[in-house]
């Protein structure tokens, strides 16, 4: 006995060092301070309530369908349709570059709440979709902006965890759109009580007007002469190139995956509604973890480092969720995608805002966002022609290879990581 316990002692002792380390890759490189947290939580909230409301469109896209009376080619061309909304957030993140980011991001993060909860009432396939292209105006402006006001407040040795914590609460809002997702079924339209409870939102405003502070470089920089076309014509702009050649094809290969997977469990596999819920809430929820040590990997390695991991990752579990049927294996496929996709936010969001001087940041990243627009618009053009003829699968498979393209072009960018904010980096 006395043997048997030493063992189970020295083994013990071995094993909590090993815990010790693997926690420790899910933490921060660096302390935060007290600045840092309030800020990252602030965030976090408006996170949780955006990642709500922009998951609807996705999570209830088979019952849409059905009630709107569309075929999968024609949904792929609606949603192709709303996503060129993301255009009309220039003037929210130009106003952000002349005056200040606070209130262009409240309002924005108002109009997303208003227009995802009026889509409820939309009976007609050209209304729903007109409400969604104001839902992605609001939801680009609102990402770009609330982005921006984080990297330009957090402490530089966390500045990529601090958008891992952001893209955290938007994965926990979209988390909780799933497991409301059965409410869709209780009848033919049962699908708008979703859309309608976005107008929760509304109620978590005033605490953002209070909480979310303008940024400290406002007054630093002068904001007021940054111009609309200024971002193309910088002493970066092959860096801007690259940027927006991989926001195109990531975006083309991301938008159709993402927004048929329930379409592919649902009524291509034929799981039920609930398996497949419980298989996006296991892969999703477990995948989350992504978020952490993206953003460990993207200020202890590199911001290069992080999204070609992420990236090529989210193509390996993507490929899986279309080829694959049996439940646990989607189940999966579905944590390798999503655990690549959020592993590259952290490097993707502070190497975007680190690139560009302070005085261009939201607007080079709107650019930057809108070229993936243009990507998830050419990606449902080529679904809505080779959907309904190849299938989807195969649709999916063609897109995969934009997507590598995509990881590799990262090598051709400039490591941004430790570099201070407002200094515009130069190419190497």
């Amino acid at each position: 006995m006395p043997s048997t316990a030493r063992s189970i002692g020295v083994g013990s002792h071995q094993v909590e060092p090993s815990v010790r380390r693997l926690v420790s890759q899910l933490l921060p490189v660096s302390a935060f301070t007290r600045e840092d947290r309030r800020v990252s939580a602030v965030m976090w909230v408006a996170a949780v309530m955006q990642g709500f409301a922009q998951a609807q469109v996705i999570n209830t896209l088979p019952f849409v369908r059905l009630s709107l009376e569309v075929t999968e080619g024609q949904m792929s061309s609606l949603l192709a349709i709303a996503r060129l909304g993301a255009f009309l957030a220039f003037p929210f993140t130009l106003r952000g570059d002349r005056y200040g980011r606070r209130g262009p991001f409240l309002i924005a993060f108002a109009i997303l709440m208003v227009a995802n909860a009026a889509t409820a009432l939309a009976y007609q396939p050209a209304v729903f979709a007109g409400l969604q292209a104001l839902v992605r105006m609001g939801t680009t402006a609102v990402g770009v902006l609330a982005i921006v006001l984080i990297v330009e407040q957090l402490s530089p040795q966390v500045r990529a965890y601090g958008l891992s914590i952001y893209g955290a609460g938007g994965s926990l809002g979209a988390g909780i759109a799933l497991i409301v997702l059965p409410l869709a079924r209780l009848g033919d339209q049962s699908w708008r009580l979703l859309f309608a409870a976005s107008a929760i939102g509304l109620l978590i405003l005033p605490f953002l007007a209070r909480q979310v502070r303008e940024s400290p470089l406002h007054d630093e920089y002068e904001l007021g002469r940054t111009g609309f076309l200024a971002p193309l014509g910088g002493a970066n702009r092959r860096s801007f190139v690259v940027l927006g050649i991989s926001s195109f094809l990531a975006a083309a290969y991301t938008t159709v995956a993402i927004s048929f997977s329930f379409e592919r469990m649902v009524n291509d596999v034929g799981l039920s509604i609930g398996t497949a819920v419980w298989i996006s809430l296991v892969g999703g929820t477990i995948g989350g973890i992504g978020f952490f040590i993206g953003g460990r990997i993207a200020d202890e390695v590199g911001r290069r480092a992080g999204t070609m991991i992420g990236f090529l990752l989210a193509v390996a579990g993507g490929l899986g969720l279309y080829w694959l049927d049996a439940p646990v294996a989607l189940a999966g496929a579905v944590f390798v995608s999503t655990f690549g996709a959020f592993a590259a936010v952290p490097s993707v969001g502070a190497q975007r805002n680190e690139l560009f001087p302070t005085g261009q940041r939201a607007t080079a990243v709107t650019w930057l966002n809108n070229f993936g627009v243009l990507g998830s618009v050419a990606g449902l053009a080529l679904g809505s022609a080779t959907i309904d003829t190849l299938g989807l699968s195969e649709t999916v498979s063609i897109l995969a290879v934009g997507m590598v393209v995509a990881a590799l072009a990262v090598l051709l960018l400039p490591e941004t990581r430790g570099q201070p904010l407002g200094a515009l980096i130069t190419e190497r």
